[in-house]
């Protein structure tokens, strides 16, 4: 009976992988090398007086790297895009890299006055650059990144906020890229999600190819979306604020505004195919504690969801599927297969065969992956490849 379970356990996750394995590549082969990149566009919206400003929030937690922070400060003010400011929200300003920092840019203490739409920990103390004054410090009493970034909100001016991280690394262009679905379509996007890649780590950078792959074949089919894992997302102030702002209670706070806008009287998100920066790899441990708290951050958000917004269900059942159902379907096949060959039901070779049969299909799917990547220009590694 053991026997016979477990043989079939091992057909069933064969069927379902290939079948998974085949869609991915048919849509992928569909889309083909086709470019989408609308760069005309991008280069008028670059011009115009009327592209919408955006407000640029840098969350900065205590023992954050300052020389990263000063990096994303000095990139961040050099972005092609008519209108913006940067608020760097920081919970700790360590004298030793600060100070060259508030020397750099001559950052003087100002009072700054704003209306507190959210709730935030008090601000310590609020500055402002006297060589470009579209950028603000705020050194605020520690707290979490869903406060930091609701004390961002506060302080936003503009009608669309970006978070970006310290750390990324992008060119002068990212923020038109993040920007296209919002200029096309400000009064019905609350949000917009673009990719952060991953350079170093094999595995991590082939992830975050694939997860390109899906925004672009599969994600956008679907009514409600979620980002993916590193990602840069542009979000509409006055939803956020009529939403209450990023939950500091949940255990990832921008996936938890991301399902709770999607409804119809709020609007919504849109999963970008947009290539925004790229990050340095996390280490092992990093990659599988981010793994656990964004599945377990949907299961949150799942759980939560009203009747009213049944209709982004789908959104969450997809994400089952191909981040915990697959990724379990893989494992078992692995596993009980090992199990099968050391009890004698198939023989070694079978299994040895088996893993290969795996090791393929993830080859093929990251070869799909990287020929939809292709086609999207402007994006970092295309830019390396034509610099060397």
């Amino acid at each position: 009976m053991l026997q016979a379970l477990v043989i079939a356990s091992i057909g069933v996750a064969v069927l379902y992988l290939a079948a998974l394995t085949t869609a991915v590549v048919v849509l992928a082969l569909r889309v083909g090398e086709r470019d989408e990149d609308p760069v005309d566009d991008r280069q008028a919206f670059s011009a115009s007086r009327l592209t919408i400003p955006v407000s640029i929030v840098v969350p900065v937690a205590a023992g954050a790297r300052w020389a990263d922070v000063a990096a994303t400060i000095d990139a961040l003010l050099g972005l092609n895009y008519p209108a913006f400011e940067v608020i760097v929200v920081a919970d700790d300003l360590p004298h030793g890299a600060w100070d060259p920092t508030k020397a750099v840019w001559r950052l003087e203490a100002r009072e700054i006055f704003f209306r507190a739409w959210l709730d935030a920990a008090p601000i310590r103390m609020m500055y402002r650059s006297a060589r470009d004054p579209r950028l603000i410090v705020v050194h605020k009493t520690p707290g979490s990144s869903a406060d930091a970034l609701n004390c961002g909100v506060n302080l936003a001016k503009f009608r669309y906020l970006c978070e970006v991280e310290p750390g990324i690394t992008f060119d002068e262009d990212a923020l038109l890229r993040a920007m296209t679905a919002p200029l096309g379509d400000p009064a019905d996007v609350v949000g917009a999600t673009s990719h952060v890649e991953i350079r170093g780590g094999a595995f991590q950078r082939l992830r975050a190819v694939r997860s390109l792959l899906k925004s672009r074949v599969l994600w956008r089919h679907l009514e409600g979306v979620l980002g993916p894992r590193d990602a840069v997302v542009v979000w509409r102030r006055d939803a956020v604020e009529q939403a209450g702002g990023f939950s500091t209670s949940a255990t990832d706070p921008r996936l938890d505004m991301m399902v709770r806008l999607q409804h119809p009287r709020a609007g919504r998100i849109v999963r970008t195919a947009e290539v925004f920066g790229y990050r340095p790899a996390r280490s092992v441990v990093e990659d599988l504690r981010e793994t656990v708290r964004r599945q377990r951050a949907a299961l949150e958000a799942a759980s939560t969801l009203r009747a009213e917004r049944s209709a982004i269900r789908p959104m969450l059942a997809y994400f089952f599927v191909s981040e915990m159902l697959t990724a379990c379907a893989q494992l078992w096949f692995i596993v009980a297969t090992a199990f099968a060959a050391a009890a004698g039901w198939i023989p070694w070779a079978d299994a040895g065969w088996a893993v290969v049969l795996l090791a393929a299909g993830h080859a093929v799917v990251s070869a799909a992956a990287l020929l939809v990547r292709g086609a999207v220009s402007h994006a970092p590694e295309a830019r390396d490849r034509a610099a060397a």
